[in-house]
């Protein structure tokens, strides 16, 4: 896999956030990344103007965890670093069992479609707080959010196994469902929380480094840093292990204490609603609104949940998969090598049979048909499909027959492009390229669609 090793132009830069959520199947801790996009840099090329930053925002699904798949997979490098430079925020993920993470992975993939889930509700909330350069709050803006003229596009993908998870996904509102109204403690209050949190302390951070920028253009000293990046290059320059260790621990008890402080200011703000009757969001009881007011006799405790945030952003959802797994998957276990999505692998790896041995993997589980909304959601929405003709896992002539059949619905906006010459792993020649070439123009036509809109 010499096109895709990690000296290749794909290469993802250093995340900007490095952090965990707890699983909404169990709680489970998942290893997360969120790299942000140039229209979040301090400094802007002369080119983009000051608020474009428009909420665009994807998530990239790695292969299968028995096999290698992690979100370090060199495929989900191409797609994640090629989304990035369009100016999405995009977002790794470790499912359950990969790459050392906790827990294993499950056979009915339930539990995986969970871990997906979480980081659908993680990026919806936290692209909704992240508002670094934001204008002055005005009477008619009342947040003080920057404008945006655009419907800011969620883009769910993944490749190989997280496209299969990709497509069983439910709806974007169904997903999104969970994190309305939340049980203070529950795994979705965490996930709202840690979203909201992690954003307000880069708008911090950015908008401090943004009149830094400023203040060096104008010849005026530079203000004092506000703070570091948490899961940032602030860990790279860390030379020793322990360091990087300890650095990850403080990170994580920063993210706690946080997390801990916003639930504190959202049940006192409930207790205030509770006499006064008014409404207001939880993030409008920030730092300016710490007073706590007396316990009136006969005071009834607050609802120990959370509530709806107020004009949350509601993004157009599209949908990325890149050598999708259809139907009943049996050959995953008969494979002849032990782990061929591990990004060490300088060669296209090898289907064949081998018998059976106490270690050897059984099929994934995948209903042989979707739930309808499910599916539904790949012909109402804007869908890609990517694949090669020469797919070791899947024959083509079953994915031609699933996306004839997705395509000819009435109205469908499924599209699939299939690459000649290219097997699962993209590793034949240049094919690599062609696929990341149908990834820019895909996602380069919804940003373009989102601005028209």
């Amino acid at each position: 896999m010499a096109d895709l090793d990690h000296h290749s132009p794909f290469t993802l830069p250093l995340p900007t956030l490095t952090f965990t959520l707890p699983s909404l199947h169990d709680g489970l801790p998942l290893d997360c990344r969120v790299y942000h996009s140039q229209p979040l840099a301090p400094s802007l090329p002369k080119n983009l103007p000051a608020q474009s930053w428009q909420r665009h925002a994807a998530i990239v699904a790695h292969p299968y965890a028995p096999l290698g798949g992690c979100f370090d997979d060199p495929v989900v490098d191409i797609v994640a670093s090629t989304l990035l430079r369009l100016g999405f925020l995009v977002m790794t993920f470790n499912f359950r069992g990969a790459h050392g993470s906790a827990g294993r992975t499950s056979w009915t993939a339930k539990a995986e479609r969970a871990d997906y889930m979480t980081a659908v509700g993680f990026v919806s909330h936290y692209v909704h707080f992240l508002d670094p350069f934001r204008r002055p709050p005005t009477p008619d803006s009342g947040s003080g959010q920057a404008p945006t003229s655009e419907t800011p596009i969620l883009l769910l993908s993944g490749y190989s196994y997280g496209a299969m998870i990709t497509t069983q996904l439910p709806s974007l509102p169904t997903i999104l469902a969970p994190f309305d109204t939340p049980m203070c403690g529950s795994p979705a209050a965490e996930i709202r929380l840690r979203a909201q949190h992690l954003a307000e302390r880069q708008n911090t951070i950015l908008a401090s480094a943004r009149a830094a920028v400023i203040d060096r253009q104008s010849g005026r000293s530079p203000r004092k840093s506000l703070g570091l990046r948490i899961g940032g290059d602030e860990e790279n320059r860390r030379k020793s292990h322990d360091s990087r260790h300890s650095f990850a621990l403080e990170a994580e008890e920063k993210i706690r204490k946080g997390v801990a402080d916003l639930m504190t200011k959202a049940r006192k703000g409930q207790k205030r609603r509770h006499v006064s009757g008014e409404g207001s969001a939880l993030h409008h009881q920030g730092a300016e609104d710490d007073a706590v007011e007396e316990k009136e006799p006969h005071q009834e405790p607050a609802h120990d949940f959370l509530l709806p945030v107020p004009g949350r952003t509601v993004a157009s959802p599209a949908y990325l998969l890149v050598s999708p797994l259809q139907g009943v998957i049996t050959n995953l276990a008969t494979m002849s090598f032990p782990a061929p999505f591990a990004r060490a692998a300088q060669k296209p790896a090898i289907v064949g049979k081998t018998g059976a041995h106490p270690g050897e993997l059984k099929p994934i589980a995948q209903p042989a048909t979707l739930p309808v909304e499910a599916e539904e959601k790949l012909v109402r929405n804007p869908t890609l499909a990517v694949y090669g003709d020469r797919d070791g896992f899947v024959p083509a002539r079953k994915l031609r027959q699933w996306a004839s059949r997705l395509q000819e619905v009435p109205d469908s906006k499924f599209r699939a492009h299939e690459v000649s010459n290219a097997g699962h792993f993209w590793a034949q020649g240049k094919v690599a390229f062609t696929m990341r070439d149908a990834v820019q123009t895909f996602a380069e036509g919804l940003l373009s669609e989102s601005h028209g809109s």
